[in-house]
């Protein structure tokens, strides 16, 4: 890869910091270990090492979209901040190709003292704009915050929504190379979101290469070329976004102590995607272990998709109910269990997902052996594919832990209905009270 077909280049990046138990410790760490080692002792380390990243490599091409996903502490943020040139790596480095215009933690690189106006011609400059070309763009820019009189007050009375408003309409404004955003969109209203996602749709089509930080699957799936997954400083996946999304859902079960088993091999969401494998055996249900493996308390042992006579089935018509049975292996009693349902499209966008604590469903304590239960669901949907991902688990703190999550567990077709449209909801469009005025009507009379 040449040096103009990339805009970021990342190689064994890694920032360590220096945990200090007491302040005489940071002392102690300056001095003795100079002394220890004149003297030809061992030198002690007063110090715990934590690594918000060790030694993360990448590429990020022109023009390319790519998403970072990973929990808390993962080492998201710090990644950013290494390529924005706020913080000084450890050891690595960082190459970048262009203009880089940055939305990081909230309000930063704002001064708080400065109004609205001043802090959009402080950024611009700081992107190395000059005063004339700030000023042909700033009215644009008033009108993308949409903040009103506010731009001429201090940042310092905005709410956090207001922050966001003007630092990425500052931002987009300023004609980037790279656009990098962490999670700042979180904090705006629903309708601001959607001018930005947009914005940023426009920005993919002019060619701009975008960093993303988020914690949805669906932005990832749905905005991002590519995705990367980080835990604990690490990176461990760089690839299809779909392949990280599940690894990383996969994780996060893991974390919770619960256990990811792949569906039967010949089954999978591309399978399925592709139209493949949609006949049912009926004689032979979805049997998801293999082995007799009780790493976790509770397994999904089988899960089979039927209709209201209680048959296996696929198709299904507009209104119609559904059941989705499921058969669990309690292998430890689970005092406080909690099953969970996922509705996705054929690539991997959520839909709709409930579990029976958001339902406020009582369960009661299931004992060791295994249970059979039923999602029963009504085929509300538009005519399409749909495929079902099954967690069972427990309630721990108030919080849904799961033991074993399938993220396929099969799939289930609605029949279009004739003029209804086309995508995954099912609203019943109809037109009514249509009124053309008399204007209207003279006008076509006369063409």
């Amino acid at each position: 890869m040449s040096s103009n077909d990339f805009v970021i280049r990342v190689r064994g990046l890694s920032k360590r910091y220096e945990i200090y138990a007491h302040p005489r410790d940071r002392l102690k760490q300056f001095t003795l270990p100079n002394i220890q080692k004149f003297i030809g002792k061992t030198p002690s380390q007063y110090f715990q090492e934590f690594k918000s990243l060790d030694g993360v490599s990448f590429d990020i091409k022109r023009g390319e979209t790519v998403g970072i996903i990973g929990r808390n502490g993962s080492g998201k943020s710090t990644l950013l901040q290494l390529i924005c040139g706020t913080l000084t790596p450890t050891s690595g480095g960082v190459q970048t190709n262009g203009r880089i215009a940055a939305l990081l933690e909230l309000g930063s690189g704002f001064n708080p003292e400065f109004t609205g106006r001043e802090n959009v011609y402080l950024n611009a400059a700081v992107l190395g704009l000059s005063n004339s070309e700030v000023d042909k763009r700033f009215e644009a820019i008033a009108a993308f915050a949409d903040i009103g009189s506010f731009m001429e007050h201090p940042i310092k009375t905005y709410s956090s929504g207001m922050a966001v408003r003007l630092a990425f309409a500052t931002a987009i404004h300023v004609e980037p190379d790279i656009l990098i955003v962490d999670e700042a969109l979180a904090v705006g209203d629903t309708a601001f979101q959607q001018k930005c996602l947009n914005r940023i749709r426009q920005m993919q089509q002019e060619g701009v290469s975008i960093l993303l930080v988020t914690h949805s699957s669906n932005t990832l799936i749905e905005y991002c070329d590519r995705g990367i997954f980080l835990k604990h400083g690490e990176l461990i996946l760089d690839g299809p976004c779909r392949d990280v999304v599940k690894a990383y859902a996969d994780d996060l079960v893991q974390d919770e102590g619960g256990t990811v088993f792949a569906p039967r091999e010949s089954t999978t969401i591309d399978d399925a995607a592709r139209g493949e494998s949609s006949e049912v055996d009926s004689s032979a249900p979805l049997n998801i272990i293999k082995s007799s493996s009780t790493d976790s308390k509770t397994t999904i042992q089988s899960v089979r998709i039927l209709n209201e006579e209680g048959k296996e089935a696929t198709n299904f018509t507009h209104g119609s109910v559904l059941r989705v049975e499921v058969a669990i292996n309690v292998h430890q009693g689970n005092v406080h269990p909690c099953f969970g349902i996922q509705l996705l499209s054929t690539d991997g966008i959520g839909l709709w997902s409930a579990t029976t604590q958001s339902m406020n469903v009582p369960l009661p304590a299931l004992p060791q052996g295994v249970h059979k239960f039923f999602w029963k669901l009504t085929a509300n949907f538009s005519g399409n594919r749909y495929i079902v991902s099954i967690g069972v688990g427990d309630i721990k703190s108030g919080e849904y832990k799961r033991h074993h999550r399938l993220e396929y567990a099969g799939h289930f077709d609605v029949l279009p209905q004739p003029a209804w449209g086309a995508g995954w909801l099912s609203p019943q469009p109809s037109v009514d009270g249509l009124i053309i005025d008399s204007m209207s009507l003279a006008l076509k009379e006369e063409a």
